[in-house]
Protein backbone atom coordinates (compact mmCIF):
# COMPACT_ATOMS: atom_id res chain seq x y z
CA UNK A 1 0.00 0.00 0.00
CA UNK A 2 1.20 3.47 -1.25
CA UNK A 3 1.52 6.12 1.76
CA UNK A 4 0.13 9.58 1.23
CA UNK A 5 1.84 12.80 1.19
CA UNK A 6 -0.62 13.41 4.37
CA UNK A 7 0.59 9.85 6.40
CA UNK A 8 4.10 10.75 5.35
CA UNK A 9 4.24 13.97 7.02
CA UNK A 10 2.32 12.91 9.85
CA UNK A 11 5.23 10.24 10.28
CA UNK A 12 7.83 13.38 10.14
CA UNK A 13 5.45 15.23 12.59
CA UNK A 14 5.41 12.43 14.96
CA UNK A 15 8.92 11.84 15.09
CA UNK A 16 10.34 14.82 15.20
CA UNK A 17 8.44 16.06 18.17
CA UNK A 18 10.31 16.89 21.38
CA UNK A 19 13.24 17.15 19.22
CA UNK A 20 15.58 19.68 19.38
CA UNK A 21 16.50 21.42 16.55
CA UNK A 22 19.98 19.86 15.84
CA UNK A 23 18.03 16.45 16.18
CA UNK A 24 15.59 17.34 13.93
CA UNK A 25 17.94 18.17 11.00
CA UNK A 26 19.33 14.77 11.83
CA UNK A 27 15.62 13.09 11.24
CA UNK A 28 15.20 15.22 8.09
CA UNK A 29 18.31 14.37 6.50
CA UNK A 30 17.48 10.94 7.15
CA UNK A 31 13.51 11.48 5.95
CA UNK A 32 15.37 12.92 2.42
CA UNK A 33 17.39 9.96 2.34
CA UNK A 34 15.28 7.30 2.69
CA UNK A 35 12.73 9.21 0.22
CA UNK A 36 15.40 9.51 -2.58
CA UNK A 37 15.64 5.72 -1.88
CA UNK A 38 12.54 4.48 -2.15
CA UNK A 39 12.37 6.57 -4.98
CA UNK A 40 10.05 9.34 -3.71
CA UNK A 41 12.42 12.32 -3.95
CA UNK A 42 9.89 13.91 -6.51
CA UNK A 43 6.98 14.21 -3.13
CA UNK A 44 9.61 16.39 -1.02
CA UNK A 45 7.45 19.53 -1.31
CA UNK A 46 4.19 17.99 -1.40
CA UNK A 47 5.12 15.92 1.62
CA UNK A 48 6.48 19.52 3.50
CA UNK A 49 3.36 21.24 2.58
CA UNK A 50 1.49 18.76 4.33
CA UNK A 51 3.48 18.81 7.22
CA UNK A 52 2.65 22.39 8.05
CA UNK A 53 -1.06 20.95 8.09
CA UNK A 54 -0.39 18.06 9.86
CA UNK A 55 0.54 20.62 12.26
CA UNK A 56 -1.64 22.60 12.58
CA UNK A 57 -4.15 20.02 12.68
CA UNK A 58 -1.65 18.21 16.07
CA UNK A 59 -1.11 21.43 17.82
CA UNK A 60 -3.18 24.67 16.11
CA UNK A 61 -0.92 27.90 15.14
CA UNK A 62 1.61 26.60 13.15
CA UNK A 63 2.70 30.11 12.04
CA UNK A 64 2.43 33.74 14.14
CA UNK A 65 3.60 37.09 13.05
CA UNK A 66 3.09 39.24 15.59
CA UNK A 67 3.77 43.39 14.35
CA UNK A 68 4.01 45.84 17.14
CA UNK A 69 5.23 49.44 17.59
CA UNK A 70 7.69 48.55 20.19
CA UNK A 71 9.69 45.16 20.75
CA UNK A 72 7.80 42.67 23.20
CA UNK A 73 9.31 42.95 26.47
CA UNK A 74 10.69 39.24 28.16
CA UNK A 75 7.15 38.23 29.65
CA UNK A 76 5.39 39.01 26.86
CA UNK A 77 7.87 37.04 24.58
CA UNK A 78 7.38 34.14 27.15
CA UNK A 79 3.67 34.10 27.68
CA UNK A 80 3.69 34.11 23.24
CA UNK A 81 6.02 31.18 23.47
CA UNK A 82 3.59 29.13 26.16
CA UNK A 83 0.60 30.19 24.49
CA UNK A 84 1.61 29.23 20.90
CA UNK A 85 3.99 26.26 21.80
CA UNK A 86 6.17 24.74 18.95
CA UNK A 87 4.37 27.71 16.52
CA UNK A 88 7.09 29.50 14.47
CA UNK A 89 6.56 33.06 15.91
CA UNK A 90 7.80 36.00 14.16
CA UNK A 91 8.08 39.55 15.61
CA UNK A 92 8.33 42.86 13.64
CA UNK A 93 8.91 46.35 14.59
CA UNK A 94 6.53 48.81 12.89
CA UNK A 95 6.81 52.28 13.97
CA UNK A 96 3.70 53.17 11.91
CA UNK A 97 1.29 51.20 14.31
CA UNK A 98 1.81 54.05 17.28
CA UNK A 99 0.98 51.68 20.10
CA UNK A 100 -0.65 47.92 20.74
CA UNK A 101 -0.26 44.89 18.09
CA UNK A 102 -1.34 43.16 14.64
CA UNK A 103 -0.71 39.35 15.47
CA UNK A 104 -1.32 37.40 12.24
CA UNK A 105 -1.89 33.27 13.28
CA UNK A 106 -2.08 31.28 9.88
CA UNK A 107 -4.25 33.29 7.84
CA UNK A 108 -6.29 34.58 10.86
CA UNK A 109 -5.45 38.59 11.75
CA UNK A 110 -6.05 39.97 15.03
CA UNK A 111 -5.45 43.56 14.92
CA UNK A 112 -5.54 45.61 17.69
CA UNK A 113 -2.84 48.18 16.93
CA UNK A 114 -4.08 52.25 17.25
CA UNK A 115 -3.79 52.22 13.72
CA UNK A 116 -6.11 49.65 13.37
CA UNK A 117 -7.95 50.83 15.89
CA UNK A 118 -8.36 54.47 13.92
CA UNK A 119 -9.14 52.96 10.81
CA UNK A 120 -12.07 51.05 12.00
CA UNK A 121 -13.52 54.48 13.34
CA UNK A 122 -12.85 55.86 10.54
CA UNK A 123 -14.65 53.33 8.55
CA UNK A 124 -17.81 53.44 10.99
CA UNK A 125 -17.60 57.41 11.11
CA UNK A 126 -17.87 57.46 7.01
CA UNK A 127 -21.12 55.33 6.82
Amino acid sequence: MKATDKQLAEVFVNTTEEKDVEEVKIVANEFVKWLGEKKLHHRLRDIITMIDQVWVDKHGAANITVNSAHTLDSEAKQKLETVAKGASVKEVVDKKLIGGARVRIDERIIDGSIKGKLNRLKTALEK
